[in-house]
């Protein structure tokens, strides 16, 4: 539909000026920020003194620290920040923005009063959502000898739109007409005034409706089917199912597996009686979901329902299962064990992963969760706990842990809401590298602790600042910006009094 392809244009402009007009303010607040250290040190008495040439800090105005190629500026943290590390870089200007980028160009997230707006891009992939109206998504696949794109747009519920290499374009405007592609699990949908005119195509399926779901046809390749709802319909694929349906709902009937040497068949008559046999199981229900049967050849089980699926009973070789929902579960398997208390409000789930490693799962909603995968011979591999509102813990793989106190969201999600708004109130926070290093910091970074195998430093702006050096057994310890202090280096000792007053002592 070539004559819908400006609104097309239009809306690929917009959605470009919308990212330019965003990035463009975060690089001008980033640049500001970066004029910050270029102040005088008597512009402010809170200059601190710093024994590292990487830190400086005008408190609390600006700070800026960074080590092995990692740099962190902020100023009033946690609303204002810069981080930067040797793969990519974060601007900050919470609550509403934040934009991290790869340094090499290869990746873009930008997010703003998160989850509302989105801009994400991977190479040349790019993603746009505007919550809950508008979406946008190009994805560009590289060949040796060129590339193909897929375009596609949506402002829900009224316009549907895109383009692609192979296909053209396609616009909808709902409920008037048009076209749609993969889209609700269909290769392509044509409407026109919805519900008078629907039709879809899946694979080989082609499916007509008038006055959906009252009539339909359908057919192409070996499909073929026939709805006049709620009277009777049915839908078959050659030489694979055939179902069918008498006084919707009362009446269904299908045959499927029909290309293998014992066909399956089910029927029901809602709600006095339904019925299946297959060679994977056989099972009868009366009164659905009053009473039901199933003995599974499959997976060698029986299992029986009263009333399904609140209470449920399942004896087998691999399985056995005693379920009264939702007040009580437990369901063991050769390879899990899954049990539940008054459902949703606790479960524990664990699964075998192989000979000597288990992931375990456990909730107490909304206060506790955690998973974890532990090793018999290695211990705890990795895992992610939660005392909500107040405590997260986090170990990884490599052996890094990371601790937070306070930990507001009862969810993860790391890169949109904990990115952009968890600094917000997290007053402690500690992280440990596999080395054996750490960072801790309390108050919103107000009290910031450093220790590595070199040795340590602390700092408290404007009242104490303590640092030892490992290598050469010194250390330094300023109270009040200086006006009281002392040193040492091996087994010289001095007390530094008012800056300049230097009196030794043993």
């Amino acid at each position: 539909m070539t004559h819908f392809a400006p609104l097309l244009a239009l809306l690929e402009t917009a959605t470009k000026w919308w990212r330019r007009l965003i990035s463009t303010e975060a690089i001008f607040l980033a640049a500001a920020l970066s004029f910050i250290p270029l102040l005088p040190s008597s512009a402010s008495s809170a200059l601190a003194s710093e024994e590292s040439s990487k830190t400086q800090e005008i408190w609390p105005v600006y700070s800026s620290a960074g080590e092995e190629g990692t740099v962190l500026d902020y100023s009033i943290w946690p609303f204002l920040a810069v981080e930067r590390t040797p793969e990519w870089k974060q601007f900050s200007l919470r609550p509403f923005y934040v934009k991290r980028e790869a340094l090499d160009g290869s990746e873009e997230r930008i997010q703003f009063l998160w989850p509302v707006y989105l801009y994400k891009r991977s190479e040349e992939d790019v993603t746009v959502r505007v919550l809950p109206i508008y979406t946008y998504r190009k994805d560009v696949y590289p060949y040796e000898d060129g590339h193909e794109y897929k375009v596609n747009y949506m402002l829900f519920p009224f316009l549907f739109g895109g383009s692609s290499t192979d296909e053209g374009g396609y616009f909808a405007f709902f409920p008037i007409g048009g076209n749609i592609k993969d889209f609700l699990g269909r290769d392509k949908i044509r409407f026109y005034l919805f519900p008078l005119y629907y039709e879809y195509s899946k694979n080989e399926l082609r499916q007509r409706n008038y006055l959906w779901p009252v009539l339909s046809f359908s057919g192409g390749g070996d499909y073929n089917g026939f709805r006049l709802w709620p009277l009777y319909g049915y839908s078959e694929k050659q030489n694979e199912y055939r179902k069918e349906f008498a006084l919707w709902p009362f009446y269904h009937h299908q045959k499927f597996d029909l290309d293998k040497e014992q066909s399956g068949e089910r029927t029901m008559v809602f709600p006095l009686y339904a019925r299946e046999d297959s060679e994977r199981r056989r099972y009868r229900a009366f009164l659905w979901p009053l009473f039901s049967r199933e003995e599974n050849y499959a997976r060698n089980f029986e299992e029986y329902s009263a009333p399904w699926p609140f209470v449920t009973i399942s004896r087998g070789e691999d399985i056995s299962q005693t379920r009264i929902w939702p007040l009580y579960g437990h369901t063991e398997t050769n390879d899990s064990e899954k049990s539940f208390v008054l459902w949703p409000l606790y479960y524990r789930n664990i699964f075998t992963l192989d000979s000597d490693t288990e992931r375990r799962e456990t909730l107490l909603f909304p206060f506790w969760s955690s998973q974890s995968v532990l090793s018999g011979s290695k211990g705890t591999i990795r895992q992610k706990s939660r005392f909500w509102p107040f405590w997260k813990y986090r170990k990884f793989e490599d052996g890094a842990t990371y601790t937070r106190i306070l930990s507001l969201l009862w969810f993860d999600d790391e890169e949109g809401f904990e990115r952009q708004y968890s600094p917000l109130w997290t007053i402690y926070e500690r992280e440990t590298e596999p080395d054996g290093s750490s960072h801790t910091y309390a108050l919103w970074r107000l009290y910031r602790h450093k220790q590595t195998a070199d040795g340590s430093e602390t700092r408290i702006p404007l009242l104490f600042s303590h640092s030892e050096d490992a290598a050469t057994a010194s250390g330094d310890t300023t109270i009040l910006g200086g006006i009281l202090g002392s040193s040492r280096d091996g087994d010289e000792r001095r007390l530094r009094i008012l800056y300049f007053i230097d009196i030794p002592f043993q």
